[in-house]
């Protein structure tokens, strides 16, 4: 399957501002990480707006979205339906900000937007899953969205708090379980995939009798761009760790943070990547 950028730039990007915000929403339950709260929300905001921006590239036309409104239950309105409900979130988020004394929020709106947090992820990940595409039609691949959130939103807190030389209590161990998370998560989507390779059999397509059969060694993570993207994502998903782990040791988040992050990002979208290339139908295979 053709790999689709701007998909994989929308479905990264947002999982990222989700775990900022998710970081947010944590610390703020614990009454910890106050001057760091705006700025990360400025953060995540800024990082959702530009995935939100990416998907429109998707389209043909930009007024093209709105066909896909029509339904309830289609992948595109709910996913709008989240990040509405993510967005207003935020804007309540800010507002609390600004109110109080000491950077603090009602831990009611912590819950909610965790919880909104949540609710983005599933419907971005629910979306995906196709019973013709072997690849996506996983739990494991929606699971996937959440450890990219979990890695890219502490580190990335992380990395603010120190960028404005605020100490954030915990923020280490924070990190250190977001990029053990998405090691575990990523690593089962990653043997998933490659396990659904097996649905595949040799075919021939009466309706274009002048190509090949297919085989199906070739839907392989072993092969072809799959291969770059594997090499890539198991890469980044150590130095992701590796990083969090020093960071936490050393608590220079300025460096490791950023480190941490990008190494995120780097694993999220060469993630996204392999879903494409291995995202082939059943439809007329057997």
């Amino acid at each position: 399957m053709e790999i689709q950028i701007p998909l994989v730039i929308f479905t990264s990007f947002l999982a990222w501002a989700a775990g900022i915000f998710g970081t947010q929403c944590i610390l703020a339950l614990q009454k910890r990480g106050g001057a760091v709260q705006l700025p990360a929300l400025i953060c995540s905001a800024a990082v959702l707006v530009v995935g939100g921006i990416a998907v429109v590239f998707h389209l043909t036309h930009p007024f093209n979205l709105f066909n896909g409104f029509g339904h309830i239950t289609s992948g595109i309105t709910q996913e709008l339906i989240a990040i509405v409900l993510l967005a207003v979130a935020m804007v309540l988020f800010f507002l609390m900000l600004r109110r109080s004394e000491d950077n603090t929020v009602p831990q009611w709106l912590a819950v909610v937007g965790i919880v909104l947090v949540l609710v983005l992820i599933v419907a971005m990940g629910h979306s995906y899953m196709m019973p013709s595409l072997p690849a996506w039609d996983t739990v494991l691949q929606l699971l996937s969205l959440l450890g990219a959130a979990c890695v890219m939103g502490p580190a990335t807190v992380a990395f603010i708090g120190a960028a404005r030389g605020i100490e954030i209590e915990g923020i280490g161990l924070l990190a250190v379980i977001g990029a053990a998370v998405n090691a575990v998560l990523s690593a089962a989507y990653m043997f998933a995939m490659e396990a659904s390779s097996a649905t595949f059999q040799y075919y021939f397509d009466p309706t274009h009798p002048n190509v090949a059969m297919a085989n199906p060694a070739n839907v392989s993570l072993f092969t072809g761009d799959s291969l770059a993207a594997l090499v890539v994502a198991v890469i980044a998903l150590v130095v992701a760790l590796v990083g969090a782990l020093l960071g936490k040791k050393q608590g220079a988040w300025k460096v490791w943070g950023a480190v941490v992050a990008i190494a995120g990002l780097v694993c999220a979208v060469a993630l996204r990547i392999m879903m494409y290339t291995m995202g082939e139908t059943l439809f007329m295979l057997y």
